[in-house]
């Protein structure tokens, strides 16, 4: 299966980055009938924000180029691992058509809305004074004067007009004659914005309006897609700042009118656009974030509600295909989802959430998190000794590979920053201690289990473990000499399982 995925504006790019971290992490979805793992699952996120210079944006960039350049080195370009570290493929659209020379970019081209303003995109000036009159009427002269690299600062209309380039670029068409009727398509956008809330709309109309559309080969298949979406309604504050059109207050008007429009034009009974919907937002308020419409890089802490609004994608997936059907470009009994915690409580943790979330996800995230500890702070003193002079040898020259400085200098700095800015929110999910170096009190709320016989949880328990582990591999010939990052990651996977089986686990 191919999920499209389609992240509209800011909170497009920060709700794919806590994704990213789960995938890393080995969370697989699966069936929810039947329980099995969504066999050769790939993902291919396309980014729609003309604000090239986003910060929010260009860390979520980079973290999928590492997080390609690490699973490569683990699995080439197979799409049938369906366990283990970094297991689901993630691509561009290029790499699905690489023939068709697009761009190898996870960013969709946006590039004739981003060097203009608004007025000039619309050509303003050229218009005769009685459309210039109407323009002045939908569009204050502010909007008009709008340059649209920084986004659409807050005003869907504009965004409505400029985005709807959408459906003549090579890169749409290109997306549309490749879909195929197993495929699904995901739209995540905030409706509080200007971006966000223009193009969910935008892409969702031009999906469902493909059969009148003479430049797709594969209209029928595009027209009856199964599409699911996140609607991310306000979940964090901004410092008030009199010179800027973002207002807090805003959020909450322009949240009535969208769902409105939502209502008559994608979710509603004339219109059964959407096959799943899911909805998410958080009236508590966060610690404010600078007010800043995009000209400054726009650089927001990571939230726990980007996390949950990642688990949305997962679910979609897991939903079986006879749950999902369109006739004729109509969803039959769509599905509306929404999130509650289970304790509404102001200082998260891993036990905060509800079992189904602790099921899919919790076991992952302490294995990536002992990985995390045990390759920061201990990997270097062990080589040379145990599993790691079993063949095939993992020797020092090992920490200069792309492999090993992607991981560790790249990846894992991303996944520290991510901890420590969730903790730091409003409301704070803080899973681990992320200052610790002791692995047995690594996970916040949850200490190992003790007793006569069940040891600690230490460094020399996992280099134990590592080694008898590594013995039975080298009895398998599991590894060749050309899987070294392979052999390091599967042995730390299936040793962390057996530990946090014995020590932790009341995760779930």
């Amino acid at each position: 299966m191919n999920l499209f995925l389609f992240l509209v504006g800011g909170t497009g790019a920060r709700v794919l980055k806590p994704l990213v971290m789960q995938l890393a992490a080995g969370v697989r979805p699966c069936d929810e009938n039947t329980g099995a793992p969504i066999a050769d699952l790939q993902i291919i996120p396309i980014i729609m924000d003309p604000h090239r210079a986003n910060e929010d944006l260009k860390r979520t960039e980079d973290l999928l180029r590492w997080y390609k350049e690490i699973r490569r080195s683990l699995y080439g370009e197979r799409t049938d691992v369906d366990h283990g570290f970094f297991n689901v493929k993630i691509s561009t659209l290029a790499d699905l058509i690489p023939q068709k020379g697009l761009n190898n970019s996870f960013i969709f081209n946006l590039g004739s809305i981003a060097e203009k303003e608004f007025k000039d995109y619309i050509a303003y000036d050229t218009l005769n004074d009685a459309n210039q009159a109407l323009c002045s009427m939908l569009f204050s002269k502010d909007q008009l004067n709008t340059k649209m690299d920084i986004g659409f600062v807050g005003s869907p209309n504009i965004g409505a007009v400029a985005l709807n380039q959408f459906k003549d670029s090579v890169e749409f068409r290109e997306f549309a004659n490749i879909y195929k009727r197993e495929d699904r398509i995901f739209v995540v956008s905030s409706i509080f914005g200007g971006t966000g809330a223009a193009g969910f709309p935008i892409i969702v109309k031009n999906i469902r309006d493909a059969a009148s559309n003479p430049m797709l080969t594969n209209r029928g298949d595009l027209r009856d897609a199964k599409i699911g979406a996140l609607t991310v309604l306000p979940y964090f504050n901004v410092a008030s700042d009199e010179n800027s059109p973002i207002t807090r207050a805003d959020f909450v008007i322009k949240t009535k009118s969208a769902l409105y429009y939502y209502q008559e034009n994608l979710t509603g009974p004339k219109s059964l656009a959407l096959n799943a919907c899911y909805y998410l937002g958080d009236e508590e308020a966060s610690v404010p974030y600078p007010n800043d419409p995009g000209g400054d890089g726009q650089r927001n802490d990571a939230h726990f509600i980007e996390y949950v609004g990642a688990l949305s994608i997962l679910d979609f997936i897991s939903i079986p295909n006879d749950k999902l059907m369109t006739i004729d470009g109509k969803a039959q009994n769509p599905l509306f989802r929404e999130y509650g915690l289970k304790y509404d409580e102001k200082n998260l943790t891993l036990m905060t959430f509800g079992q189904r979330t602790r099921n899919l996800v919790n076991q992952s995230l302490v294995k990536f998190h002992l990985l995390y500890m045990y390759l920061t702070n201990q990997f270097m003193k062990d080589i040379g000794r145990g599993y790691t002079l079993d063949a095939p040898e993992l020797r020092s020259s090992f920490t200069s590979t792309s492999f090993y400085r992607t991981l560790i200098n790249e990846f894992f700095h991303s996944y520290y920053d991510w901890l420590m800015e969730m903790q730091s929110n409003n409301r704070s999910f803080a899973p681990f201690n992320i200052l610790t170096l002791k692995l047995e009190n690594c996970i916040v709320g949850i200490p190992p289990k003790k007793g006569l016989f069940k040891g600690v949880v230490d460094y020399k328990t996992v280099l134990s473990a590592m080694n008898a582990e590594s013995k039975k591999a080298t009895t398998q010939s599991r590894y060749s000499s050309n899987q070294l990052p392979f052999k390091l990651m599967d042995l730390f996977d299936s040793v962390a399982e057996k530990i946090i089986a014995k020590k932790f686990n009341s995760i779930k």
